[in-house]
């Protein structure tokens, strides 16, 4: 009977998940950070070791699956509603900080509301992307004004600012396009390669007129988000 006291007196092993943080910054368009935490849960005493899971990796050109009716902190985003925020058609823009950064991975997802394009960009720690984003009529190639093929009805050209050349950054610049599988308006994101220290997004939409948007800016790693409502 003692024994069996002093193994019920035991401690139970305590599993707390930290809070996701995102650092968003707009200038055009006025854009709120968007968080997302959750609370410290104990588990029950038992015998068994805290179980942990290894983080996931995400390929280049990956599609985010789908988003839970719960807020959820992948890339940033508060899924309760505070990403739809801010919205608008009008054109976007925000300065970069430092010119050392490379497009690495382009991916997309759907949360409840809204599309999400996620540029991801490495290179020197210290700087961050701008952008200038705008809707055009067709899309062409920075530099030459080619046409470029991308799927949708309706485009909006991300320029993403800030960047060096591959043989600067040390990175291997990403150069390419990706469906939007389970999205509601995105069809296509393409990316090309750098231009004069910026590169171009496009984003085809499967809409009928321009639909509201808005860019924001997060940090580690570096990242250009677009969130497009519908």
């Amino acid at each position: 009977a003692a024994a069996l006291a002093l193994l019920a007196a035991g401690c139970g092993d305590d599993v707390t998940a930290g809070p996701a943080s995102s650092s968003p910054v707009a200038a055009s368009s006025p854009v709120s950070d968007a968080t997302a935490a959750t609370d410290a849960t104990t588990t029950e005493p038992s015998t068994a070791g805290p179980t942990t899971t290894d983080p996931s990796t995400t390929d280049p050109m990956t599609t985010d699956g789908p988003a839970s009716s719960a807020p959820t902190s992948e890339d940033g985003v508060d899924a309760a509603g505070e990403a739809l925020a801010d919205v608008g058609t009008a054109p976007s823009e925000e300065a970069a900080t430092g010119a050392g950064l490379s497009v690495v991975d382009v991916r997309t997802g759907r949360h409840e509301g809204f599309d999400r394009v996620v540029v991801e960009l490495a290179g020197d720690p210290a700087g961050l992307p701008g952008w200038y984003a705008h809707y055009v009529d067709e899309p062409s190639q920075q530099g030459s004004g080619d046409p470029v093929a991308v799927e949708g009805e309706r485009f909006l050209e991300v320029v993403v600012r800030g960047l060096g050349y591959p043989f600067d950054t040390g990175q291997e610049e990403l150069v390419g396009s990706v469906d939007g599988q389970g999205t509601a308006l995105v069809r296509e994101v393409r990316a090309g390669g750098v231009f004069e220290g910026q590169a171009q997004v496009l984003v085809g939409l499967d809409a009928a007129a321009d639909a509201p948007y808005r860019v924001t800016r997060l940090s580690d790693p570096p990242r250009v988000v677009v969130d497009v409502l519908g």
